[in-house]
């Protein structure tokens, strides 16, 4: 299932390397901050007009509009990097909890244990093999759903027969709740995003911030210099809160690396029962 499109970022962003995705905003900053200087220049001065003091009312306006700007940024960048962590953690806890669950099932009979590890097997190699692929397209399998579906109706089936097993299962099952929860966190890590009227706000005041730049009374070569540092660290910054704001999507996203190796370490050599 693919999910609604809430982001202002094209689809064909998330398909570029990250490699690349940085040197196209960092370069194309400071490419369009040097057309601006060598080629728009001419024409913005007309509008502020040649007074001695330009570069002065220019640096007003360039100080109210960085408070602004730079705070906006600043903001964007720290909840971009709080919900990839935030993904990041579930992603872990998951693979923890799963592992758990799958170590508690050995402590029930037979047929119903063989049964459920193989459930839970099931459901691993379905995570890393078809979920974690369609989260980089940014798409939510249901097959997943119906597997841990399957699990519970399973546990939930299951009738202790001893006090010690009832102790084993109400663990269990809140194990099992736990690794719910921290799946449901997981997938929400795909809908999670930037919205597009932030980004909106983003890219316009990126607009301002080079015109500032352009419209400033200094000689041709040291303007391109400074204004070329300005803006390759504005390409920078929105760089990081692009590649941050969806960390799930692309070839370069989160990656099932705790899952695998809850496979490899406990699960691989385990014989299917069915």
């Amino acid at each position: 299932m693919r999910l609604p499109w809430k982001g202002a970022m094209p689809e064909f962003v998330h398909q570029i390397p990250v490699r690349d995705l940085a040197l196209l905003c960092a370069l194309g900053a400071v490419g369009a901050t040097w057309v601006g200087i060598l080629f728009l220049k001419p024409f913005l001065r007309l509008l502020v007009g040649g007074h001695a003091d330009v570069n002065q009312v220019i640096g007003y306006a360039t100080s109210v509009f960085s408070l602004f700007y730079g705070l906006l940024i600043g903001l964007l960048a720290v909840a971009a990097y709080q919900n990839a962590e935030r993904i990041e953690q579930a992603a872990f806890l998951e693979a923890a909890r799963v592992g758990t669950l799958y170590g508690a099932l050995h402590n029930y009979p037979e047929p119903l244990r063989g049964a459920l590890r193989e459930m839970v097997r099931d459901y691993v190699l379905h995570a890393i093999y078809e979920d974690w692929p369609r989260h980089r397209a940014g798409a939510v399998s249901q097959g997943g759903a119906h597997r841990t579906a399957a699990i519970q109706k399973r546990l939930a089936g299951f009738e202790p027969a001893t006090v010690a097993q009832e102790i084993v299962h109400r663990e269990t099952m809140r194990t099992f709740q736990e690794f719910l929860d921290a799946r449901q966190r997981r997938l929400a890590g795909v809908l999670t995003r930037i919205p597009g009227v932030l980004w909106y706000a983003v890219a316009a005041g990126a607009v301002i911030n080079i015109l500032l730049l352009i419209m400033l009374k200094i000689r041709p070569l040291p303007h391109l210099v400074l204004g070329g540092i300005t803006s390759f660290f504005l390409g920078v910054m929105l760089f990081v809160i692009i590649a941050l704001d969806d960390p799930m999507r692309g070839a370069f996203g989160l990656q099932p690396d705790a899952l695998e190796i809850v496979w490899r370490d406990q699960m691989r050599f385990d014989e299917p029962v069915f």
